[in-house]
């Protein structure tokens, strides 16, 4: 069984009006904390289009209704699922912004707006920037994607720096990465026709754990100030991991002896798995996994999950919220992953 500290178990909903003060806009800061909507994308070499991304959650009783979403400029795009512009309890959205150094070079800067029109009008403005360096190019451009690789063993990838700019004592001076299982080497530089060419050794580790790499490579040049840095995203999966769709699974809000309806859980992998076990800390927690279930592995199974609010004085959740967390036991030695289950509970009595 799960064990979850007491700080874990206590969840707090809101409505807008229990939050908001005078000026009527705190409240944005639940949706996305204001030292979360400014990115800097820093040095971007040309031909590069590197994102980054940004997510509104919705951690209120209401919908909330997102009416547009558009940038000040045309060097950046945005991406986003037009069909979660109505973020119920606990949905988010993620809006992936593209800064576009394959069509503009300079100092560049987008100011994106989020319209709310419901249930309360606002603005939210995320801001993104970026120095795009018509004299460097990178290879490969974006990021060094490794892929699905195997557990227990080192692999590695290259990556090619070429400088076209009239300095010459430019000099790419080293690489460096916030993940300890990354390891890098520079190369001496190489001349063709008028270019110097740096060369960067990029390898994982074979003693990295299982599950995702989701880091940044920085190549740290002789440059002075914010040209300095160029950073360079890494990705990789470490061995079969699970990912779980959404990660906090809510089951509505609930009267005393109120039953929820099934919701779905999703479990994907990255490679085929089969489900040996799944386990809750609350009995009210029911959890309909198909008899043949573990029959085959297969790359996705979904989970339908239910709750049964007890009623008043037979174990109902304190503080008017219910957390639970749901862990999953695979067939793949060392291979588990866990998901939370939430419902908000109505006093007795209460419409």
């Amino acid at each position: 069984m799960i064990k979850i500290c007491s700080a874990l178990a206590v969840l707090a909903l809101f409505t807008l009006a229990s939050i908001a003060h005078a000026d009527g806009t705190d409240w944005r800061n639940h949706i996305i904390p204001s030292e979360e909507r400014t990115f800097d994308f820093k040095t971007v070499a040309k031909g590069a289009t590197p994102e980054h991304q940004f997510i509104l959650k919705n951690p209120f009783l209401e919908p909330i209704h997102i009416g547009a979403i558009t940038a000040s400029c045309v060097c950046t795009t945005l991406h986003f699922d037009t069909e979660k512009l109505v973020l119920k309890t606990y949905e988010e959205i993620i809006i992936t912004v593209r800064l576009r150094g394959d069509l503009y070079d300079g100092q560049r800067s987008s100011t994106l707006t989020v319209l709310i029109d419901q249930p309360s009008r606002t603005e939210i403005q995320l801001n993104v920037r970026g120095d795009i360096r018509a004299d460097l190019n990178i290879s490969p451009q974006n990021v060094i994607d490794f892929g699905n690789v195997e557990l227990s063993q080192e692999h590695a990838r290259q990556l090619t720096v070429t400088y076209t700019g009239r300095n010459p004592q430019w000099r790419l001076l080293d690489a460096l990465c916030e993940n300890n299982f990354i390891r890098t080497a520079v190369s001496n530089e190489t001349a063709r026709s008028g270019a110097r060419i740096f060369r960067v050794d990029v390898s994982i580790d074979e003693s990295a754990p299982h599950g995702p790499i989701n880091s940044h490579l920085i190549l740290i040049s002789n440059d002075t100030g914010a040209r300095r840095e160029i950073p360079i995203a890494v990705r990789a999966t470490v061995g079969t991991v699970i990912r779980v769709s959404p990660p906090s699974l809510f089951l509505g809000v609930l009267s005393p002896g109120e039953a929820s309806p099934r919701r779905n859980v999703m479990l994907s992998g990255t490679q085929p798995f089969r489900i040996e076990k799944i386990e809750s800390d609350n009995p009210a927690i029911e959890v309909f996994l198909a008899a043949d279930a573990d029959a085959l592995p297969q790359l996705r199974h979904f989970i339908p999950i239910a709750y049964k609010n007890p009623l008043e004085g037979e174990g109902s959740p304190e503080n008017g919220v219910m957390r639970s967390a749901v862990r999953i036991t695979t067939d793949v030695p060392g291979l588990t992953s866990m998901f939370y289950v939430t419902a908000s509970i109505r006093p007795e009595g209460a419409e």
